[in-house]
This record gives C-alpha cells, sequence and structure tokens, in this order.
C-alpha cells in the first residue's frame, strides 16, 4: 500500500461532470462504485452501479478492473471521498470521487437491490439468454405500442412510435450479432413477451395501468422511458458482472451500451423541452 495516498483523495467530479462523462464513455469502459449500504442502495441507486460498502472495498478489490476508470459515490460525498483514498492506496491510479454524493444527483435513480429483476429469468424457461434478452425487447417494444392507445395527441403517437422502432432496431441487432444458428424466429420469441416481461426485468401490464392516464404531455412520456431505459441498464450492468467471460457477458455489455444511448437521447431530449 502506497501511504501517501492516504493524504489524497483522487480528483473531485461534479454530478454534472460524472452525468456528462457517461454520455461521452461507452458504458463498457467505466465503472461505478456505490459505497453506501444495501438499504440505501435499495432506496436509490445510479443505474449500473455495484454495491460496495466502503468497509468492504479493501477485501472485494478483485471484482472491479484496474485499467478502467472509477467513478465513486456515496450519500454526500464523505465516505465515497474516504473510499478513493483506500483505492488509491491499492494502486488504482484513476479514481474520481463525485462530490455531493447521490443527493446532489439530478438524473434518474434506480430502486431495487443487486437481485431486483432477476427473479424474472429464474422463474420463466427461456432456453438460453440470447431468447431472454429477445424477448425483453419485443416485450417493451408492445408497452410502447399499447401506450398509443392512450394519448391522444398525434405528435406524441409518433413519439411512441419512434420508440417502438428502436426497439425493433435492437431486435435485428441481436439477431445479426447473438442469435444461435437454431433461432427460427421471431414468432416463438414474440410469443414469449405475452408474458408481460419488459427490458429491466418490470411487468408490461403493471406499467400500462400504473400509467393508464398519466401520459398527458410529451414530457410525462420522456420521464416514463428514461425511467425504463435506466432500469434496463442497471439490470443488463448487473447481469454483465455476474455472466461468466463469453458471450453471454459480451451480450449483456452490448445491451448495456444501447441502454446507455437510448438513455442519453431520451435525457438530452427532455432537457431541451425543459429548456423551451
Amino acid at each position: 500500500m502506497n501511504w501517501k495516498s492516504l493524504f489524497t483523495s483522487g480528483a473531485n467530479m461534479s454530478p454534472e461532470e460524472a452525468r456528462k462523462f457517461m454520455d461521452v464513455h461507452p458504458r463498457d469502459t467505466y465503472q461505478i462504485l456505490d459505497v453506501r449500504q444495501p438499504k440505501e442502495y435499495e432506496q436509490g441507486h445510479l443505474a449500473g452501479a455495484l454495491l460496495m460498502p466502503v468497509k468492504e472495498v479493501t477485501t472485494r478489490l478483485g471484482e472491479l478492473d484496474r485499467d478502467q476508470p472509477l467513478l465513486v459515490y456515496c450519500h454526500s460525498g464523505v465516505r465515497s471521498k474516504a473510499a478513493c483514498q483506500l483505492l488509491l492506496a491499492e494502486g488504482f491510479s484513476e479514481v474520481y470521487n463525485m462530490s455531493g454524493g447521490i443527493v446532489a444527483w439530478k438524473g434518474e435513480k434506480i430502486s431495487g437491490g443487486e437481485l431486483q429483476g432477476l427473479e424474472f429469468f429464474m422463474e420463466r424457461d427461456f432456453p438460453d439468454v440470447f431468447h431472454m434478452a429477445y424477448a425483453m425487447e419485443e416485450g417493451l417494444r408492445q408497452l410502447y405500442l399499447g401506450l398509443m392507445d392512450k394519448v391522444a395527441n398525434e405528435e406524441n403517437k409518433k413519439f411512441l412510435e419512434r420508440l417502438a422502432a428502436f426497439e425493433e432496431g435492437h431486435k435485428a441487432m441481436l439477431v445479426a450479432m447473438f442469435a444461435p444458428e437454431d433461432f427460427s424466429g421471431i414468432e416463438d420469441d414474440e410469443g414469449r413477451a405475452d408474458d408481460g416481461i419488459v427490458e429491466g426485468g418490470l411487468d408490461r401490464r403493471q406499467i400500462m395501468a400504473h400509467f393508464d392516464s398519466q401520459l398527458d404531455s410529451l414530457e410525462d412520456i420522456l420521464q416514463l422511458g428514461i425511467m425504463l431505459e435506466a432500469q434496463a441498464l442497471d439490470l443488463y450492468s448487473r447481469l454483465a458482472r455476474k455472466s461468466e467471460v463469453g458471450k453471454s457477458r459480451e451480450l449483456f455489455h452490448f445491451l448495456a451500451k444501447e441502454e446507455a444511448k437510448h438513455l442519453g437521447y431520451l435525457t438530452e431530449k427532455l432537457d431541451s423541452l425543459l429548456a423551451e
């Protein structure tokens, strides 16, 4: 351990700077570390963050990639500063403390623990991760199309249709890049979407019921889309971490990057709308 590093805490990064950092870097090129307690993590965390309470940092270093930047946060910035000091002392070179912590974060937060959403995959009979991912993409496509019937404004209908087209594009890329040789289609896996599962492990029917009368404006639609894409990014990131090196991890990393792109698009559109 380098004792001199105990007197430094790495570079500070404001929440806005952290958000810009995430926007310009592919999702699989950096790590987000939440050093709070499990209960705090469950109440709300950044999408894709790995939970590692500060007291566990030095005993779980093997879970971190030393070659990637580390963005560390806690509730208000105190524990994350301490965690950054420990990481620097252990030889991690690019460590950033998100000043102000999650209380200063203005973006989407994900609720639930590290196993949130995984029960959907344990309970359903998917032959492999490709079929599972394909069914989730189709589920979200059907959700966006279903929501079109709940909005009166034609412009908002077209925007929902565009979001559905994004998911159709995801499905096409999944088939091109990851489909097994015996994949025959489309019909079987689109049928699996009838289970109600959508990206992020959420239930489509519950979402439809909850937002039945709450999609009166483009802002409402954007807020819903941001919530869904952030939840999906979080789940795919956790699945990638839990997967062995190989095709499954590659698939989940790919999906996480795609969700990060969609999330960036939606948040930029919302920012522009609110600035008008």
